[in-house]
């Protein structure tokens, strides 16, 4: 999928920056791909920790920052997050999915789910609060 679904179409942006590439943005939901490469990868070989996080927190955001009724982007923040990392990368890329919980007037709770690829592994999962702006 093209950088062209980002906010702005922005190259500078951190998503395009760390290799996010954005496959579904729908309210409620949203996925991103990324390849994976050497700059990603601690020095075991897998996935930095940080670049899985952001990940997370990047589909947390993007599932939860459209508006409902008109479809238009909405600014937020993260205000909380959590992280569990449950096991390390095998295959080149990842797939985050995250999904909204509950959405209210001023905050909304999401969740994602990092696996392995396309139907792989659960890699790492986390919970967010975000703050609409």
């Amino acid at each position: 999928m093209s950088d062209n679904l980002l906010p702005d179409g922005d190259p500078g942006r951190f998503e395009v920056v760390m290799g996010f590439e954005l496959d579904i943005w729908e309210h409620g939901r949203s996925r991103f791909r990324m390849k994976l490469g050497p700059q990603h990868l601690n020095r075991q070989g897998a996935p930095h920790g940080g670049v899985v996080a952001a990940l997370l927190d990047a589909a947390g955001m993007f599932a939860g920052n459209t508006d409902a009724a008109t479809g238009e982007r909405r600014k937020a923040v993260t205000v909380s997050m959590s992280t569990n990392f449950i096991g390390a990368a095998k295959g080149p890329e990842l797939i985050c999915d995250g999904a909204v919980l509950k959405a209210g007037r001023t905050t909304f709770f999401a969740e994602a789910r990092v696996t392995d690829g396309e139907g792989g592994a659960l890699l790492a999962s986390g919970q967010g609060a975000y703050r609409y702006l």
